[in-house]
């Protein structure tokens, strides 16, 4: 082989060490201008900007509260009394974030209740572990006057129409040696030269054919009106799984959903508390009469399961939130977030009573 000249040797040098330098300066600019408000160490939007590289979608936002009275969650609860009882998903565990980004201190502050949070336990899910704290003995010792079972609209089929064990039993002694499910905040360590400056640029751009990037699990569509307050106030961020689970809605599924829920509320009645079932409008549902040129599926979850009989009371977040993003109000759920903000809780609870 022969060897390169000096002078080539100093021209591959400079280039390499131009393309360095151009690498290195590209991802600074990215980074800086744009990804670092994703993937920043101290992320403080939602989910979906993070997961859909949508910067000007991202809603900034910190954790504070002002309500007069807050819940209480079960790590804290030493017997005191409890009016009211919550179990869930992550709507439960107050994940949206934000101004109050507790569901349960609205119900706390606007009906003058005490409120004990609930965090289901693995593997069971919400309902089958509020069964076995119902069967156990524990429910009898906290001695609510209601409970509060609630659910993303988009998981309330494949968590409630299916076969249900209401006669499982566990002590609290084996329930407590399991995992309760807990939501962390997202954390990131990376420096500025990293993936995510190069996949910001290529989804983007590939945003400009296709909604969801042909490859990402969020879409981003034009809405007719302006929802919310960022600059990208006219488009809606959702999450895949918000049109995908709309196939698993049905009149039959709906329907054993409804008979399941009537059974537990007779089971929790004989112990005289009230359930109230909370399904969570999907951020697509809410928002879909507004995208343009809407060629996806609607839900009517909500419609059908409205006209079942009913031993529980329904909250129907989507007939009480609709009328607002109807007259304008912006930010019912956050642009960035699969989860709602303040305004949704405030709305909802202006007008639920518990009785």
């Amino acid at each position: 082989m022969i060897p390169l000249r000096v002078n080539q040797r100093e021209a591959f040098a400079k280039a390499f060490l131009l393309f360095l330098a151009f690498f290195i300066a590209l991802n600074f600019v990215i980074w800086k201008f744009r990804t670092e408000a994703l993937f920043g160490n101290r992320y403080d939007g939602g989910d979906l900007a993070r997961l859909g590289y949508v910067v000007d979608s991202k809603h900034f936002r910190i954790n504070c509260d002002d309500l007069p009275a807050r819940h209480v969650d079960i790590d804290d609860y030493r017997g005191q009394k409890i009016d009211l009882v919550t179990i869930g998903d992550s709507f439960s565990q107050g994940m949206g974030g934000g101004k109050n980004r507790f569901y349960q201190d609205y119900i706390a502050s606007r009906n003058n209740l005490t409120v004990l949070n609930v965090r289901p336990y693995e593997p069971f899910g919400s309902l089958s572990t509020l069964i076995i704290l119902l069967n156990n003995g524990s429910l009898d010792k906290i001695r609510p006057r209601f409970i509060i079972l609630e659910s993303a609209e988009k998981h309330c089929i494949e968590r409630f129409s299916g076969a249900i064990d209401f006669d499982a039993n566990m002590s609290m002694q084996s329930l407590e040696k399991l995992k309760s499910t807990k939501y962390g905040e997202p954390y990131f360590e990376l420096s500025f030269i990293n993936n995510g400056n190069l996949k910001y640029l290529l989804y983007n751009a590939l945003r400009l054919f296709s909604p969801n990037g042909y490859l990402l699990r969020t879409y981003l569509v034009e809405l007719n009106k302006p929802c919310f307050s960022v600059k990208n106030e006219d488009r809606l961020l959702f999450y895949d799984h918000d049109i995908k689970r709309i196939a698993d809605v049905n009149d039959a599924a709906v329907a054993s959903m409804n008979a399941n829920l009537n059974t537990l509320a007779d089971r929790l009645g004989k112990r005289n508390i009230r359930l109230y079932f909370m399904p969570i409008v999907d951020k697509y549902n809410l928002y879909s009469e507004y995208i343009v040129e809407n060629s996806y599926p609607r839900s009517d979850f909500f419609e059908k399961l409205r006209r079942q009989p009913k031993k529980y009371v329904l909250i129907d977040t989507k007939a009480l939130l609709a009328p607002e993003v109807r007259k304008g109000e912006r930010d019912i759920y956050y642009a960035d977030d699969t989860h709602w903000g303040w305004k949704a809780s405030d709305t909802i609870f202006r007008t639920v009573r518990f009785r």
